[in-house]
């Protein structure tokens, strides 16, 4: 008894030492991607200061997900808090072009990577990076009327599985994923150009930048060619009130649809099922 016990306890603690040893591996493997250097690109744009623009601005910031993501006044917001996979805060936003010129914010904004060469995890570059200069512009420029505020420090800390995530490609930095990023297919009509903007700068965080899909483990965004179901009536309802064919309610879709979708214009739902509607069934 007294020797299978020892055996017990000998081939436990093996098993601890190797799964330390691995997560060890895993955790070194892990912070080599995070602090991996990108080059840290400025991007000089013009920013308006005239209250039309500015007003643009803040529908901007409403469509493209800016409060979702930040809080409702831009004061941060906790987006994920599991230990094991780790704790993800969105950064304050009120004055932070109190901190950043107009050219770095830009360049942050568009290509996910800060000042100091790191790359964020999920700034959603992958789609901001699509918006023209002007409308980047008057973002900016909103943001600019921003107050600085208390609100919750910026931070992101991954637990094991996390970094088990990040090693084996499932979680990636947004430098990485701009690398990766397929662009959609070209607009097929000048009716839908508009709307391939507003997919590329809108829809891409969620369905992917090439708009096929993706799996985002608490939810999993289906590819846009499911527009072909439906006719321009029901998809603009859809856009405003998040409801879907046959009055099903979905999830994310509906409260991002109610929230951010219904802020879109006339002609950009238009144009984005225009678009959407013709994409090719075999891409």
């Amino acid at each position: 008894m007294n020797k299978f016990l020892r055996w017990t306890g000998i081939s436990l603690a093996t098993l601890a030492g190797l799964i330390l040893v691995a997560y060890l591996a895993v955790y070194v493997m892990s912070e080599r991607e995070l602090n991996r250097i990108y080059p840290a690109r400025l991007a000089a744009i013009s920013v308006p200061s005239d209250a039309e623009s500015i007003a643009e601005g803040h529908r901007l910031a409403i469509t493209r997900g800016c409060f979702t993501c930040h809080g409702n006044a831009l004061e941060g917001n906790v987006l994920f808090d599991q230990p094991i996979l780790g704790t993800l805060v969105a950064p304050n936003l009120g004055g932070i072009t109190q901190k950043y010129d107009d050219a770095t914010l830009a360049g942050v904004i568009r290509n996910g990577v800060r000042p100091d060469g790191h790359s964020m995890m999920v700034m959603p570059s992958m789609a901001l990076g699509a918006l023209d200069d002007p409308d980047l512009g008057r973002l900016i420029a909103y943001l600019h009327t921003v107050p600085a505020q208390q609100g919750p420090a910026a931070s992101v800390t991954l637990g094991p599985l996390g970094r088990v995530g990040i090693v084996s490609g499932r979680f990636k930095t947004m430098a990485q994923t701009m690398l990766d990023a397929v662009p959609p297919p070209p607009a097929t009509n000048k009716d839908a150009e508009l709307g391939r903007y507003v997919a590329r700068s809108g829809c891409a965080e969620c369905h992917g930048t090439d708009l096929r899909g993706a799996d985002h483990g608490e939810f999993v965004a289906p590819t846009l060619q499911i527009v072909n179901a439906y006719g321009p009536e029901d998809f603009a309802r859809l856009m405003r009130s998040g409801i879907a064919l046959g009055g099903r309610s979905l999830g994310t879709m509906t409260k991002f649809a109610k929230v951010n979708l219904s802020h879109l214009t006339d002609a950009e739902v238009a144009s984005l099922y225009a678009y959407l509607h013709a994409l090719p069934d075999n891409r």
